[in-house]
């Protein structure tokens, strides 16, 4: 990962553990443990990955630990796509901002600004890719081209996102397979998921089914030359007959491709500067008076999220209103005093600023 010397008021955290092509066990325990070992944290989870984002420092089991400016830019090469299947794929944006949208308000002011960078990066940036694109991506792991029929099973987003990009790339016909009929695509053909087994043979099954979905059985699938598995966790239960390509398979295949890698390493190297840029104006941009508070709430922060690991039967909510109400009262009269006289505010703010 490239370095940033980005730093902000609030220490931020981050424990990631990568789900892609995991079995639906391993998520589902991975994402019990992201949420019960973080209280108050920001979990972001997408397709490739359950990340814990907070104001502490952990020591849990996550295969990949970040912290301050280092989880700045991981989260904001996150949230620009520079990390996913499809290199700046547009959902994952969204998903990262809804996973900071009930946090602590420390949480989101350094959230704000790994999604403003990601934001900055896109716009100059001609990405022109969405998760449909996750069929070429199968297609060319496989060395396949497009043509013949794509079934589609799932009629969510991602199965409408795939089946208008088959319809793209040149598949002769295209039919989705889900158990509520979903919003008409044109050109797009749909049949009942339990009825999909007696369809004639098609080129292409793209399993984009939900987490709640289970692995579809060889026996519920029509023949085909390729299943692309497109889902977390996994879609295609083991046995079946035709080869199937998985989100592992087009990681591994991307990261074979010198150029492809190549291009990956100056968008993070360019999104460095984005957010060493916004970092040092977010904190350039308080008075003395707004650097204490940003201290003191760091401090806040830190000390909620682990009275949150020390207490887990007392609710979230209370501690953090306690813990709120307390340092407002302790901070209101010095702070006040300190607005006349903002030099002596600078020297009052380095005191509680780390080492």
């Amino acid at each position: 990962m490239t370095r940033t010397t980005a730093t902000t008021a609030t220490t931020l955290h981050a424990c990631c553990w990568s789900t892609v092509s995991c079995a639906a066990g391993e998520v589902a325990r991975v994402q019990d443990l992201a949420a019960r070992l973080h209280p108050g944290a920001a979990v972001v989870v997408s397709c490739q990955r359950v990340e814990a984002y907070s104001a502490s420092p952990c020591d849990c089991e996550a295969p990949a630990h970040f912290a301050d400016g280092q989880a700045l830019q991981h989260l904001a090469e996150v949230a620009a796509g520079l990390h996913s299947v499809v290199l700046g794929e547009e959902q994952i944006l969204g998903q990262v901002r809804r996973a900071f949208d009930t946090s602590l308000p420390a949480l989101r002011r350094v959230a704000d600004i790994a999604l403003a960078s990601a934001r900055e990066l896109r716009r100059e940036t001609d990405f022109n890719s969405h998760a449909g694109a996750l069929i070429d991506r199968a297609l060319k792991t496989a060395g396949m081209t497009p043509g013949g029929t794509l079934l589609v099973l799932g009629g969510g987003q991602l199965g409408r996102l795939v089946a208008r990009r088959g319809r793209e790339t040149g598949f002769a016909d295209v039919i989705i397979a889900s158990r509520t009929r979903p919003p008409e695509i044109e050109g797009v053909r749909y049949v009942p998921l339990s009825g999909a087994s007696a369809l004639e043979p098609v080129a292409v099954i793209a399993g984009c089914l939900g987490s709640a979905a289970g692995e579809v059985l060889p026996a519920s699938l029509p023949a085909a030359a390729l299943l692309a598995d497109l889902g977390t966790p996994r879609n295609f239960a083991e046995g079946q007959d035709a080869p199937v390509v998985t989100l592992a398979d087009m990681l591994a295949d991307e990261h074979a491709r010198p150029h492809a890698m190549k291009r990956r390493g100056e968008l993070r190297a360019r999104l460095t500067e984005i957010v060493d840029a916004r970092a040092a104006a977010a904190l350039r941009s308080g008075s003395p008076i707004a650097g204490l508070r940003f201290e003191v709430e760091r401090i806040r922060q830190r000390e909620l999220a682990r009275m949150m690991k020390l207490h887990p039967d007392l609710p979230a909510d209370a501690l953090d209103a306690f813990a709120r109400a307390l340092v407002n009262q302790l901070f209101h009269g010095p702070s006040a005093r300190l607005k006349s006289d903002p030099a002596l505010g600078e020297k009052v703010a380095e005191l509680f600023a780390p080492a």
